[in-house]
């Protein structure tokens, strides 16, 4: 009879974290406003859908990590990790560059959203997130770990360049 391990229930978690961000992005995928500020939020409130998107992929990771011990090998860690982590920052400022602003004579803000690009920036991003959580929850050396925890910090800094970025742009659109 199959063991039900302490990592099963994220395999129920991470398809509702998923379901909930995705739900957050259709909500806030274009908008027409003429306040600065509520365009921003529009845009920061899917910068962070990208983000709970990434802890239930990280949650499946996780999972799929505790049933399968793959990356146990120090090859496989990182290659696992170092795809990872390119793949996630492309998809990432893909998913962000998918996000554009119009700004009409006035004042006056319109976000326009290529689907196409914004989703397969999510995608790529999510493929990034699962091989870096999963090599990270199959090592056993310390070093390795160490490694992981900096791909984190390197994904975390991208991901508060971008937000800090764009709306920089936006702002210097606005001032020209």
């Amino acid at each position: 009879m199959p063991e039900i391990k302490t990592t099963d229930g994220f395999f129920f978690l991470a398809p509702v974290l998923m379901l909930i961000s995705l739900l957050i992005m259709t909500d806030n995928l274009s908008g027409f406003t003429t306040e600065l500020w509520a365009f921003l939020f529009s845009v920061r409130i899917n910068l962070i859908a990208a983000v709970v998107f990434a802890f239930g992929v990280g949650f499946l990771a996780v999972a799929s990590a505790g049933r399968f011990k793959l990356a146990t090998n120090s090859g496989v860690f990182m290659f696992f990790e170092g795809t990872g982590l390119v793949t996630a920052i492309v998809g990432f400022f893909v998913y962000g560059s998918a996000m554009k602003e119009q700004i009409s004579s006035g004042p006056s803000y319109t976000l326009v959203v290529s689907l196409y690009q914004f989703f397969v920036g999510l995608l790529v991003w999510a493929i990034g997130i699962f091989l870096i959580t999963f090599a990270g929850a199959c090592t056993k050396k310390r070093e390795e770990r160490i490694i992981f925890f900096i791909v984190l910090v390197a994904l975390s800094v991208s991901a508060i360049a971008l937000s800090v970025v764009f709306p920089l742009e936006v702002i210097s659109v606005v001032s020209d």
